[in-house]
């Protein structure tokens, strides 16, 4: 949960992507969501980087349906930013989904 003065004001879900059959799976951003009133002041960038930040040193991957404009354009201002411009972005045309994926391992921020 993500709580702003003690109100909830959304909601984070970290999957790992293979657990059962590899020993460092990959991180996927499953489902992020900021309710209405706390978007565009920083709250989700903030509940981003934090949520990044638990696992520093892992392999990540994120996904948007392609129609989801603003989440596109959040999470790759908040990529360019946390990573330094260093993820790959790829576009799924069957699922029409844009997956961005970046490596942690081995780097400090």
């Amino acid at each position: 949960m993500i709580e702003v003065s003690g109100n909830v004001a959304g909601f984070v879900v970290v999957l790992f992507e293979n657990l059962d059959t590899d020993p460092d799976p990959t991180h996927v951003i499953y489902d992020f969501m900021i309710l209405q009133k706390y978007r565009r002041n920083g709250i989700g960038t903030a509940a981003a980087i934090k949520t990044l930040d638990l696992f520093k040193e892992a392999k990540w991957k994120l996904a948007q349906m392609e129609n989801n404009k603003p989440a596109i354009a959040f999470w790759r201002k908040v990529l360019k930013d946390y990573t330094k411009d260093n993820y790959t972005e790829r576009y799924l045309n069957d699922l029409q989904k844009y997956i961005q994926a970046f490596d942690r391992r081995g780097r400090t921020k």
